[in-house]
């Protein structure tokens, strides 16, 4: 009786829908927590049966969706190989300014080196 009060009603609504999709009625809070009881006797770890998979069935389903989701792409250096000789110069160029210039900042924060003007 007390589980009852305590289970929101979002995960009631949840179980209700599993049920619906299966073509079972729903069983009333009190029809559950005899059998929970029966499975808790039991030996070891087995698996629930009945509407306490819930969680199980979305993860499922997530694991699924990102199934189809996956798409394959080649690896992000194959974009750099596959560039013309000039314009991986013109990148190359391009990331040794930025790293002299965020060193050369990181030196002028750090008071290590002093700006003339």
């Amino acid at each position: 009786m007390m589980a009852d009060q305590q289970e929101p009603d979002w995960i009631r609504s949840l179980r209700e829908q599993q049920q619906q999709q299966q073509g079972e009625q729903p069983p009333a809070p009190q029809d559950l927590q005899p059998q929970m009881d029966q499975e808790d006797s039991g030996e070891g770890l087995q698996r629930r049966v009945g509407p306490a998979d819930v969680m199980e069935d979305l993860r499922e389903q997530a694991i699924h969706a990102q199934e189809s989701f996956e798409e394959e792409r080649p690896p992000l250096i194959q974009y750099f190989l596959n560039l013309e000789p000039w314009k991986r110069l013109i990148l190359a160029v391009l990331l040794f300014l930025d790293v002299a210039l965020c060193g050369c900042m990181g030196l002028v924060m750090a008071g290590r080196v002093m700006l003339p003007f």
